[in-house]
């Protein structure tokens, strides 16, 4: 693997580097989860769909910066179980523009 360090340039707001990439399946809908690194060593992650339920207000915010990998993707499917709710006939999977 390359050092992230190659691509620091005043240029690049900033760089990530993609450590990991997954697909999950939760009733029909098929979510990519997408695990990258910074330059500082902070963990993100980022789906490609939320679950948005006919009685949830607004989606949930979450934290951003994870110290490992594992912790990263642990957020992410808690981001993807916890408002998901098979039994609303209502709810939909809304498409997520920052994947």
């Amino acid at each position: 693997m390359l050092d992230i360090d190659y691509l620091e340039d005043e240029t690049f707001e900033s760089v990530e580097e993609i450590i990991s990439q997954f697909i999950v399946k939760i009733g029909d809908q098929k979510i990519k989860i997408r695990i990258t690194k910074d330059a500082q060593g902070h963990f993100h992650f980022v789906n490609s769909h939320y679950y948005q339920g006919s009685k949830q207000a607004d989606t949930i915010a979450y934290v951003t910066n994870f110290p490992s990998e594992k912790i990263a993707i642990m957020n992410a499917k808690l981001q993807i179980v916890s408002s998901y709710d098979p039994a609303d006939k209502n709810g939909v999977w809304i498409e997520n523009d920052s994947f």
